[in-house]
């Protein structure tokens, strides 16, 4: 047990966005999500956007002194199942999370925080009640820009697909941070551009978008150098 700990240890060290934002980058075994970490300046409050579900996550957040609010990005088990394990103060989820926590302030519109930190609901094919935490230059999406399952198909609703795009296009912040992407951090047109790409491909009266042609085995979009995250290949 010794030796994993370690290992995961090495396997997660932070990386630092900007002095106040630093995460933990997602893992496969076990399926964790990546974990952000947000200290606004002159507050005394941490911010954490999902907690993951592997034991180096949980151990990092139960390490922060002062208070401690988590916001999770939606109920899949990577996202959430860490909640058994971490001391907090305040959670925020939808509706549909909290069927799956149990626990947490339900947020269906905006709520702005006096530190500068905002959460909104954003539509998403990937799961229903997902959530955005903004803070300055950076819009943290968890998975809601990916693709939903059925068989073996990868689809995206394209009413869900638009609505998600015109919610993208009104985020002030810059950068956009996807989960389970090996580009966390990514340029907000960039992301615009690959989802726009993909609406573009609908057919009248078909309110599905299969898009198992659009990507490469790692995940990559084959019209464009663009990323859509390595987590367009898992299965949840």
């Amino acid at each position: 047990m010794l030796k994993q700990v370690q290992h995961d240890a090495v396997i997660m060290s932070f990386i630092n966005i900007t002095p106040e934002i630093k995460y933990l980058p997602s893992v496969e075994n076990p399926l964790s999500s990546d974990v952000v970490f947000i200290k606004p300046e002159g507050s005394d409050v941490s911010w954490i956007f999902d907690v993951g579900s592997c034991g180096e996550a949980a151990q990092r957040i139960n390490a922060l002194e002062g208070p401690k609010n988590i916001v999770i990005s939606h109920f899949h088990p990577d996202h959430i199942l860490n909640l058994l394990k971490v001391k907090y103060d305040k959670l925020y989820v939808t509706k549909y999370t909290k069927k799956y926590t149990r626990a947490g302030d339900i947020v269906d519109g905006e709520l702005t925080f006096p530190d500068g930190i905002k959460i909104y609901p954003i539509p998403s094919s990937h799961s229903k009640g997902c959530l955005v935490l903004e803070y300055k230059d950076y819009a943290f999406l968890g998975d809601a820009t990916y693709v939903r399952f059925r068989l073996n198909a990868r689809e995206y609703n394209v009413q869900l697909l638009e609505q998600m795009i015109k919610k993208m296009e009104e985020i002030q912040a810059p950068n956009f941070c996807l989960s389970h992407d090996k580009g966390f951090v990514q340029p907000k047109e960039s992301v615009l551009r690959i989802y726009r790409k993909i609406l573009a491909r609908r057919v009248d009266g078909n309110p599905i978008i299969n898009v198992n042609d659009f990507f490469n085995e790692d995940g990559g979009v084959k019209e464009s150098e663009d990323s859509l995250g390595n987590n367009a290949k898992v299965k949840i």
